[in-house]
């Protein structure tokens, strides 16, 4: 039987007929070159309108498709040496920057886009014809990959959806099986979370106050308050428990906060808070007069807000907001107010619908704002599409690269809030990755290119196309 079986294979092997990973392989090199084709076009298109630094990200997208891509290799200043290697040419003239601004570099970027996302959806029908192609010839591993590159150019392409596990959920949003069970656990896991039990040590804000708190302390957190009961402080501590469990869940930690707890303290009114920011507040006289006109101060170990006659919704969403965004600073360590901001307001949206606690101004109160209000999240899908379909969503740039809170606008956040979901529900095992990068490399910018291979029009236009699915 061995025998026979050996003689089989050979004889296969003598007629000629390619086994299945040597065609996968010459499949694959063909659509490499196709999308390389796709690339190019688009970064000629660009170089044409003055748009270099654009054009630039094409080609180097054509040389990472097809290295050995004569043209692109030219125009990124590239000449071969003796060997038929590729080098850097000394001697090559690279344009660089976009020369356009304003409404002229506008409407390049609809058309650039626009192109973007035709040469997407051509790409995307040879990506799932290489997947099924894959699959009917048990290579499972490859038709997993070429489905998941159908989704890169083409985030509505129902077939790699369903192959790869995707439901519409009531709304109609494609959600993989992770995510709906992330999700789930989000929103109804609150109630199985700790509530902590009632301590009566005396804290450093009674002391300092000469007030006596109602007091309940949990595994990482103290809450106290003068005015809310003992029922209260645990229900609200169960929110910051459960938002402390599934952030370590989510993100593969084990004890960000270690031997410390995050110490909230909840108000009754502004005479109050001055007293908390005139005992506690550490900043420059510039700084405490802010957070005197303030409705509380951030920060760890100590969390302060003043609730005046503000239902308890507002406390539920504050504890989640700041438990959130302290453990993604431990997480990652530097000046990152969209991911800070996006994440907490990603969190509190799944878990309780709300976004009461914000950093920044949500409510349109700002200049800036133009008098639009950005407060109440279920807004905020709609506002994105409206967006995206007229070409007025916020510079993707200028939200990455702030690093001053008090400079986001409402509308920045929202974006930073979307881009934070897109990363999460389409990438989530990739954006673990970014996080770690980003510490190692305190750039976001570099860690964006390091894990995914984009640059920020990259994740810019990839927004766009899960924004014109899933909203």
């Amino acid at each position: 039987m061995k025998w026979t079986a050996t003689f089989l294979i050979l004889a296969f092997a003598s007629t000629g007929q390619a086994v299945p990973q040597d065609e996968y392989k010459a499949r694959l090199a063909a659509l490499s070159k196709s999308t390389a084709a796709k690339h190019y076009s688009v970064g000629d298109y660009l170089a044409m309108a003055q748009m270099y630094q654009w054009a630039r990200e094409q080609y180097v997208k054509v040389i990472e498709n097809d290295p050995d891509h004569e043209p692109a290799r030219r125009k990124l200043g590239f000449r071969k040496n003796g060997d038929g290697n590729w080098e850097n040419d000394p001697s090559s003239r690279q344009e660089s920057g976009n020369r356009k601004k304003a409404e002229d570099a506008d409407r390049v970027r609809k058309v650039y886009l626009d192109r973007l996302e035709s040469a997407g959806r051509d790409l995307s029908r040879q990506w799932v014809d290489l997947a099924l192609w894959c699959r009917k010839n048990s290579l499972d591993a490859e038709s997993l990959e070429a489905f998941r590159k159908t989704l890169e150019y083409d985030p509505t392409n129902a077939t790699a959806r369903k192959e790869l596990g995707y439901e519409k959920d009531a709304k109609g949003i494609w959600l993989s099986k992770a995510e709906r069970e992330i999700r789930k656990e989000m929103k109804d896991g609150i109630s199985k979370a700790p509530q902590g039990t009632t301590s009566n040590v005396e804290t450093a804000v009674e002391k300092a106050l000469g007030i006596k708190n109602q007091k309940r302390e949990s595994g990482h957190f103290l809450m106290e308050s003068p005015h809310l009961t003992d029922i209260q402080l645990g229900t609200v501590l169960q929110h910051a428990e459960h938002s402390y469990e599934i952030f370590h869940k989510l993100f593969g930690q084990t004890d960000l906060f270690g031997d410390q707890k995050l110490n909230y303290v909840a108000l009754t009114d502004e005479f109050q808070h001055h007293r908390y920011v005139d005992a506690f507040f550490q900043g420059s006289p510039e700084q405490k007069a802010l957070a005197r006109k303030s409705t509380g101060t951030g920060g760890f170990p100590q969390a302060e807000l003043y609730q005046g006659t503000s239902a308890d919704v507002l406390l539920y969403d504050w504890v989640i907001h700041s438990t959130t965004e302290t453990l993604l600073k431990f997480m990652v360590e530097g000046e990152y107010c969209w991911l800070y901001e996006g994440l907490a307001l990603h969190f509190t949206r799944l878990m309780k619908d709300t976004a009461s606690i914000h950093c920044v101004d949500l409510a349109g109160t700002s200049p800036k704002n133009k008098g639009k209000n950005y407060s109440d999240p279920t807004d905020w899908p709609v506002i994105c599409r409206v967006w995206v379909r007229e070409n007025k969503d916020p510079d993707l740039t200028a939200v990455i690269k702030c690093t001053n809170m008090a400079e986001l606008d409402g509308a920045e956040v929202v974006k930073a809030w979307s881009i934070v979901e897109f990363l999460l529900a389409e990438h989530r095992l990739k954006f673990l990755e970014f996080l770690k990068v980003v510490k190692r490399e305190k750039d976001d910018e570099k860690a964006l290119k390091a894990v995914w291979g984009w640059s920020i029009t990259d994740l810019d236009y990839r927004w766009k196309q899960y924004v014109r699915v899933t909203y």
